[in-house]
C-alpha cells in the first residue's frame, strides 16, 4: 500500500480566512469580514485566495453551503428541500434549485434520488481546507471490535453511495450518530482513483447481521497495538496520515501489522461542520 501524498502549505492569510469562513458558515459573511480575520486588505485577500484555492471567497462560501445541503439531501431524506434552501442562504426553494442545478447538473430532488457522485466529487474536493495541527502520536492497545460494514470497491467518487447505504441501515436499526462508533477501514490510501479503490465503512455492532437490502455484512477490526493520532478538520484533507507514514513510522522503528489503517470518526452526520470534524487515525503495528 503506497503512503498518501503530502499536502501543500496554504498561505497564512488564506488559511486564517478559511478558518473564519468555516467557523461562521451559517452567518452572513462579507469580504471585509474575512479580510479582517485574515489581517490583510480586502484586495490582497481576494487576489491571494483566488490564487491559492481557485475560488474567490464568495464562491467558496457558496460551494461549501451547497456541499452541506447536498449531503443533507442524501443522508436526511425526510428533510424538506425548502428547509435546506433556507439553511444554505437562499430566499426560496426555486433559487436554491437553480443554483444547485447549475453547480451539479441535477435538481435537488434528482440528486436525492440518484446522485451523480463523480460530478459531486469533482466540484467539492477542494485543494485546501483548514485544519488544526495534529496531536502527538500515541501507542495504544485497540480492542477486538465487531462491526457491521458496507464494502466499497470502485472509484473514490462513489464512496458517498456506500456511506448512504450504511446510514440507511443504521436508521433501520435505530443506531443514530453518537450511539455506536463509526469507522473507515482503508485498504487503499489513494486520494483519487477511477477504479479498484477499496474502503470498508463500518459501525461497531456486536449482534448478528442478517441479510439486508443495503448489503451490510458482519466484520471485525482485530485488536492489537496501534499508533494513534487525532486529526481535526476536513476528512478529505488529512495531512496527519502522510505524517504518520512518511515521518513518524520510519523514525519509530515500528513495523506495520497485516491489517490496513483505519479511522475512527468521532463525530459524524451532515450537521457536523468540517472544521469541527474529529478523526482518530490508527496504524496497526506488530508486537
Amino acid at each position: 500500500m503506497a503512503p498518501p501524498s503530502p499536502s501543500v502549505a496554504v498561505p497564512p492569510p488564506v488559511l486564517r480566512a478559511l478558518q473564519h469562513l468555516h467557523r461562521h458558515l451559517h452567518e452572513a459573511l462579507s469580504l471585509g469580514d474575512l479580510a479582517r480575520a485574515a489581517g490583510v486588505s480586502s484586495f490582497h485577500l481576494q487576489r491571494e485566495f483566488k490564487r491559492a484555492t481557485g475560488h474567490t471567497p464568495a464562491q467558496r462560501v457558496r460551494l461549501l453551503r451547497l456541499k452541506r445541503a447536498s449531503l443533507r439531501l442524501c443522508l436526511e431524506p425526510a428533510r424538506p428541500v425548502t428547509e435546506l434552501a433556507f439553511d444554505a442562504g437562499y430566499e426560496n426553494a426555486e433559487s436554491f434549485t437553480r443554483a444547485f442545478r447549475r453547480a451539479l447538473g441535477q435538481s435537488p430532488r434528482e440528486f436525492r434520488r440518484a446522485p451523480d457522485w463523480w460530478r459531486w466529487r469533482a466540484l467539492f474536493s477542494f485543494p485546501f481546507s483548514p485544519e488544526v495541527a495534529s496531536m502527538p502520536v500515541e501507542i495504544v492497545n485497540f480492542p477486538d471490535t465487531p462491526v457491521a460494514l458496507v464494502q466499497h470497491l470502485g472509484s473514490t467518487a462513489d464512496v458517498y453511495e456506500a456511506k448512504r447505504r450504511l446510514v440507511e441501515w443504521r436508521r433501520a436499526h435505530r443506531l443514530p450518530p453518537g450511539s455506536a462508533a463509526t469507522y473507515g477501514i482503508h485498504h487503499d490510501m489513494r486520494l483519487q482513483a477511477e477504479s479498484g479503490y477499496r474502503v470498508d465503512l463500518a459501525v461497531a455492532y456486536g449482534q448478528p447481521v442478517v441479510p439486508n437490502p443495503q448489503g451490510v455484512v458482519a466484520g471485525l477490526i482485530p485488536g492489537g497495538r496501534c499508533a494513534r493520532v487525532r486529526h481535526q478538520g476536513s476528512r478529505e484533507h488529512m495531512p496527519a496520515v502522510h505524517e504518520l507514514y512518511a515521518e513518524w513510522l520510519p523514525a519509530s522503528g515500528e513495523r506495520l501489522r497485516d491489517f490496513p489503517p483505519f479511522f475512527h470518526y468521532l463525530n459524524v452526520g451532515p450537521d457536523v461542520a468540517e472544521h469541527e470534524m474529529l478523526t482518530d487515525i490508527y496504524l496497526p503495528l506488530q508486537g
